[in-house]
């Protein structure tokens, strides 16, 4: 099996002749060729050509195509992002552009052929998919709603706003997920898959209770359109302790969820018994960039003993920094698939 053929075995119910590996590599697929993050943000050839050598280095099973992934659509409206010469810095965002959520009026229209980087994101994502789409799933990062609200507004802000002012914040929320569905057919159009990050929604900032009432809704039509306009599937990510929100998550209608290292595996693989969606189970970032082999290797197989005993099982990592030693994470996958 190739990477793609692998994922859709997985994504049917079947098993695979081997677990997936997607480990998450952002920020990091730039020191692959050399440049800072900052320098491949910004040019979609550099992009490109950090994407291939991510897949010629660690083989992924799926891609990925992103490096500061939650500035993206805020860019595009209008928020100032700062790109620092650091070789190891990543970008952000240096300027929110609502002062308040009544500022909402204030936004507008996303031209996707011209506005900030989604331009640039869309080339390099159609020249990868291009080069080696035929063998593994090139994915676009889009932002989730509430995650695309924080770039605009600051998420301090806008959790205040939530519990003040919701229904202003429910406007807002409309506006973005308009933005991320546009976004997302885009890729979809262009041959790709997507891949929606809302970690801005993880605990303790949002609680089960606002996730549903406030979140879930527009997620949920946001899923439900993207997969009416041809996706394959979605995969939804939200980092963090999520253990209490699993079912909110599953019910956004993805077709992969995340339980991150600091969640409870248990609880994910409970409320999954009986359905089809695929669960990726992070190894930590910190043990693999800091961690000695003893340490990685217990890591791996605890999260190999749950890919050998359920099909579903994705193996993942946490945010993989720019720094990360090139040889540890190729030793997680060698772990892996000697383990398997």
């Amino acid at each position: 099996m190739n990477a793609r053929q692998r994922i859709s075995a997985m994504l049917q119910g079947n098993h695979p002749d081997r677990p997936a590996f997607c480990p998450a590599i952002y920020e990091h697929k730039a020191r692959l060729i050399g440049k800072s993050p900052s320098e491949v943000a910004q040019n979609a050839d550099l992009l490109r050509q950090a994407l291939l050598a991510e897949y010629e280095t660690y083989k992924p099973d799926m891609l990925t195509v992103g490096i500061d992934i939650y500035n993206i659509e805020a860019q595009a409206l209008g928020a100032a992002v700062c790109f620092p010469d650091a070789v190891d810095a990543v970008p952000v965002i240096s300027q929110h552009l609502l002062k308040s959520v009544h500022d909402v009026p204030k936004l507008k229209s996303v031209n996707f052929q011209t506005h900030g980087r989604i331009p640039l994101m869309l080339d390099a994502a159609q020249a990868v998919n291009k080069d080696i789409g035929n063998e593994v799933f090139v994915r676009g990062a889009i932002s989730g709603p509430f995650s695309i609200a924080a770039g605009l507004a600051g998420i301090e802000p806008l959790l205040m706003a939530a519990v003040l002012e919701p229904e202003a914040v429910m406007s807002l929320m409309d506006i973005c997920t308009k933005v991320a569905l546009d976004y997302g057919k885009a890729f979809l159009k262009r041959g790709m898959q997507v891949c929606i990050f809302d970690s801005q929604t993880a605990p303790p900032l949002v609680s089960p209770v606002m996730y549903v009432d406030l979140i879930l809704p527009h997620v949920k039509k946001l899923i439900r359109e993207l997969h009416d306009s041809g996706a394959e599937f979605i995969e939804y990510v939200v980092g963090g302790d999520t253990s209490a929100n699993v079912s909110n998550i599953i019910a956004t209608g993805a077709d992969i969820i995340l339980s991150d290292f600091v969640s409870d595996a248990g609880v994910f693989i409970n409320c999954l018994q009986d359905k089809r969606t695929l669960l990726r189970r992070n190894i930590s970032p910190a043990i693999i960039e800091f961690g000695d082999f003893d340490e990685i290797a217990q890591q791996v197989r605890e999260v190999m003993s749950l890919a050998r005993k359920y099909s579903n099982v994705i193996i993942g990592t946490g945010v993989l920094s720019y720094n990360t030693p090139i040889d540890k994470i190729k030793l997680v996958k060698s772990i892996c698939l000697k383990e398997f």
